[in-house]
């Protein structure tokens, strides 16, 4: 089976092998369902042609397995660099490896020579790897890179995840924070939450009664993953549930793959409709039928935070969005899934520092849906938000109100932003640009039109 690539992963392909003639070390960083899997194996199976060894790299057994049966899909022969396994030939120049491995080993396959090493989750660290291969290409495959990766010298982003949204390959996210956990007296210990003082939190009865009546409220009965702060916090969530009459699992580190696989098909076969877990579903794991994610864990984690809400996002039949019930409160501290963000390759700063730029988000008072503050109401159910307050010079407070010149502004954006998800509904429905531009119009008026125009040009070259 051959490889089939859009025309953005066929572009990427060509960025990456463009910036390879001067640097060394790159990062492909697409988000979650964008194809970066595909766009590797291609890659390894492109260079390899050419004689080129390959070395790809992930993180535990069972994505090494994962990694092995995407390349057998399509036919590339390769070798599963793992002693006893049945795969093992060291004379093949593709080599899927854990890191797990290669270090407790002390073997690193083709680094006395050229090749290329494609590091699955590159936002995670490698520093090992970057030893041992110093003089070889390097592709760090990532759709978070917001952690440390001031290792690599370039990047390349194929495409943007609003834009996997309107080729339907992504589906919008529909953010609630009807109750939130208050985390304002936790410490901040190596840049997230003291983990015993926040498991001490959260395992409070009202708060996990909570994270459950919100489910029910609006959760819409929709099969979800919760993430949990540890197994205690996971095991409280699923009696809860099942208490309330909703079928559902427990999962954490220590479950085997045949109990994660029972988990996973009885979400598959409607026998449960919730799979509480403590880390191990938000990294590494598919399941596009999951259109709901109940946030327990309140994280300082940028990257953990999308990785967790990326499990819903995929597309799948019928299914034209995401809940993301936000017991966490993570939207406050991160901003919505699908904002514009930039990477950084410098060290970054270890204080925690707000972005204001992240934070442009408000909870609806009447429907506690999330939008962003551009919105002059809530998009949902047209519900005014109340007048924000500033604190002024001398400690009162005091009322503060948009100028026009502000509001013509938000209104702008907020157009541009209720476009691409207009966008989107249009071409799942079959709906024409006509369509779209009625539905601005009624809602932001004639000033933003010339605003949308321009969109649709753009968006039709």
């Amino acid at each position: 089976m051959s490889i089939k690539l859009y025309d953005y992963q066929e572009e990427g392909i060509r960025d990456i092998y463009n910036k390879w003639k001067y640097d060394r070390k790159i990062i492909l960083w697409c988000n979650m369902g964008g194809g970066k899997s595909e766009m590797a194996a291609y890659i390894a199976q492109d260079a390899s042609s050419d004689g080129m060894p390959i070395v790809m790299v992930v993180r535990g057994r069972e994505l090494v397995k994962n990694l092995s049966r995407r390349l057998d899909k399509y036919k590339i022969d390769h070798s599963v660099f793992m002693a006893g396994h049945h795969r093992l030939d060291k004379s093949k120049l593709i080599q899927i490896a854990s890191v797990d491995t290669m270090k407790s080993r002390g073997q690193f396959p083709f680094s006395d020579r050229d090749c290329i090493v494609i590091l699955d989750e590159a936002h995670k660290d490698y520093s090992l790897i970057f030893e041992k291969y110093k003089s070889q290409f390097i592709l760090g495959l990532t759709a978070t890179p917001f952690s440390d990766m001031s290792s690599y010298d370039d990047y390349v982003c194929p495409i943007r995840p609003i834009e996997l949204v309107e080729k339907g390959i992504l589906v919008p996210e529909e953010i609630y924070c009807p109750h939130v956990i208050d985390t304002s007296s936790l410490k901040i210990v190596a840049g997230d939450f003291h983990r015993e003082q926040l498991a001490k939190l959260v395992t409070q009865g009202e708060i996990v009664g909570n994270v459950v009546e919100d489910y029910i409220k609006y959760g819409q009965n929709r099969p979800s993953v919760c993430f949990a702060v540890n197994i205690e916090h996971s095991k409280q969530l699923r009696d809860e549930f099942i208490r309330r009459g909703i079928n559902a699992i427990h999962c954490d580190a220590s479950s085997s793959d045949e109990e994660r696989k029972f988990a996973e098909d009885s979400l598959l076969n409607k026998s449960i409709k919730v799979i509480c877990n403590v880390d191990i579903f938000s990294v590494g794991w598919d399941c596009p039928m999951v259109s709901c994610i109940i946030m327990a864990r309140p994280t300082w984690s940028l990257v953990w935070y999308l990785q967790a809400i990326g499990r819903g996002l995929r597309s799948f039949r019928d299914k034209t969005n995401c809940i993301v019930l936000d017991n966490a409160g993570n939207v406050y501290r991160h901003g919505t899934p699908y904002r514009e963000r930039e990477i950084s390759l410098k060290k970054p700063e270890k204080k925690i520092k707000r972005d204001k730029d992240e934070l442009l988000i408000r909870t609806c008072i009447d429907c506690f849906r999330i939008y962003e503050s551009s919105e002059l109401c809530c998009p949902f159910c047209g519900a005014h938000p109340a007048p924000r307050e500033i604190k002024n010079v001398n400690g009162m407070l005091a009322k503060y109100y948009e100028t026009e010149e502000e509001k013509s502004e938000r209104t702008i954006k907020e157009a541009q932003i209720a476009f691409y998800k207009l966008r989107w509904v249009a071409s799942s429905k079959g709906l024409s640009n006509g369509w779209i531009k009625e539905q601005i119009l009624k809602r932001y008026g004639d000033k933003v039109m010339p605003y949308i125009e321009q969109l649709l040009r753009i968006k039709s070259r």
